[in-house]
């Protein structure tokens, strides 16, 4: 019985209570003071599921982009529950990278963009980037309203852009691909998509958009006909 799996037991049974209550701010005042994230990154391999789980969970709220590169790996585990628990830590870290008011404005940003007010979405993030220009979800988020205005060579540049500041951005490597795509870039799309199954192997619509395009070059090779990839 190792110590790292001794302590996974201690924080599922310290915890365990607080979440039963869905306090999130007493939540992330106990991990401030018992469970510092650079502890709770050290649980996660313990051997117990349900620490990990439980440490993934608690991550998602007092983790930094610092952790990412450990949260990651979780992405490849076995477990679709584990999966998901790491996909929503790291976006949640993701979403909350900036100080408060940098925050704010990218939430702002994100609901202008589920109410399609694209181009009010891409001004409010453009000027959200001149303030904070190293906050790399600004940059995926402005990606993802310019793609959906069509403006798809615009958001390539701000998918590597987020890259360049959060190399473990699955999100971004797939809009990538995207783009790309869209673009009838097909070879550097297939290039996109298997770098973003390689960080984020159970993405099957990634791996389905990765069969579309091979087959159909396959096809195009063999007919020598016209084939365009759609990634809608």
């Amino acid at each position: 019985m190792s110590l790292s799996w001794i302590q996974g037991q201690e924080l599922v049974r310290d915890v365990r209570p607080i979440l039963e209550k869905h306090d999130a701010a007493a939540l992330v005042r106990h991990l401030e003071r018992y469970w510092p994230a650079d502890r709770l990154v050290a649980l996660l391999g313990c051997g117990d599921a349900d620490a990990e789980k439980t440490a993934l969970v608690c991550l998602a709220l007092t983790g930094s982009m610092a952790h990412g590169s450990r949260v990651v790996r979780v992405l490849h585990s076995s477990d679709p529950a584990a999966v998901g628990f790491a996909e929503y830590a790291l976006w949640s870290i993701w979403m909350r990278a900036g100080d408060d008011e940098a925050n704010a404005s990218l939430h702002a940003a994100v609901q202008l963009i589920g109410e399609e007010c694209f181009e009010l979405a891409v001004e409010r993030l453009t000027e959200l980037i001149a303030r904070c220009p190293r906050f790399a979800e600004a940059y995926n988020q402005r990606a993802i309203a310019l793609f959906l205005q069509g403006e798809y060579a615009q958001a390539a540049e701000d998918c590597t852009r987020t890259l360049r500041f959060n190399p473990y951005h699955f999100g971004a490597l797939a809009g990538l691909g995207h783009c790309h795509a869209a673009q009838g870039r097909l070879e550097p799309a297939l290039d996109a998509y298997r770098a973003t199954l390689q960080l984020h192997p159970q993405l099957e619509g990634i791996r389905q958009s990765l069969q579309q395009i091979e087959q159909g070059l396959h096809k195009h090779a063999l007919a020598e006909g016209p084939w365009r990839f759609d990634p809608s």
